[in-house]
């Protein structure tokens, strides 16, 4: 009789022991490796999944939802995704542009062409790199406004949105400030500024007049936001 209950106890212990090794993953057990054993859950960036919004799909193509939202802050595309005029060509600081990001290096290329050019060499190859950022900065890089605010300045300044003291490197402050409208331009706003002595240098098209460059950011991000929040996308998940 008390070898029967040692033995029952010992199955109990051993299954519960089993039990503490398991990871439930969506709607099934999946066993847990050494790293999911060691890794703090605090370091975890929770993607966001109420929104209605994936970047991988949002850029996709030259007609999907941010690129198109893009395009509305640029004036090349209408608030129910079909082409402006602006997008066959129009002037802008001394240039030609066309197509939906406003393109000005795109030579003898068709609107169509343009996009297809812009989106493929100037655009996803710094998906990576927004992703990586927004992660190391405990953000999702599916937060939707978060994307469109990057991706929206990327088209105005590489530099601005990707070099030392850009966007990408600021982002860290808005796990603690927030995501809305205002710390977005606040962020936009700031990337313009010069790495090193903290103002505006090269910001020509607005006179360095922070002003001019705030009241563009903020009107750039109001558009993008009508367009998705016309798409019934989630504009400000919860982080």
């Amino acid at each position: 009789m008390i070898l029967n209950k040692w033995i029952f106890l010992f199955s109990i212990h051993v299954s519960m022991a089993g039990c503490y090794n398991k990871l439930k993953v969506g709607g099934r057990i999946e066993p847990m490796n050494q790293a999911q054993r060691v890794a703090p859950a605090r370091t975890a960036v929770p993607e966001v999944t109420s929104s209605g919004f994936d970047l991988t799909v949002a850029i996709q193509s030259p007609t999907s939802v941010l690129i198109l939202a893009i395009g509305h802050a640029e004036g090349t595309i209408n608030l129910d995704g079909t082409p402006t005029e602006a997008y066959y060509g129009h002037g802008d600081s001394g240039f030609h542009n066309i197509g939906v990001f406003s393109c000005i290096s795109c030579g003898n290329r068709t609107p169509k062409e343009a996009d297809r050019y812009y989106l493929e060499e100037k655009i996803k190859p710094f998906k990576s790199r927004f992703e990586s950022a927004a992660r190391g900065a405990m953000l999702s890089p599916n937060h939707p406004m978060l994307a469109a605010a990057f991706f929206t300045l990327l088209t105005q300044s590489p530099m601005a949105a990707s070099d030392r003291k850009g966007f990408l490197d600021r982002m860290a402050g808005l796990k603690t400030q927030g995501i809305s409208l205002e710390t977005l331009v606040q962020l936009s706003v700031d990337s313009y500024r010069d790495p090193d002595t903290n103002t505006f240098k090269d910001v020509s098209r607005f006179n360095n007049d922070e002003t001019l460059i705030r009241a563009d950011q903020k009107r750039r991000l109001i558009a993008v936001e009508t367009f998705l929040g016309k798409q019934g996308i989630e504009l400000y998940p919860k982080l």
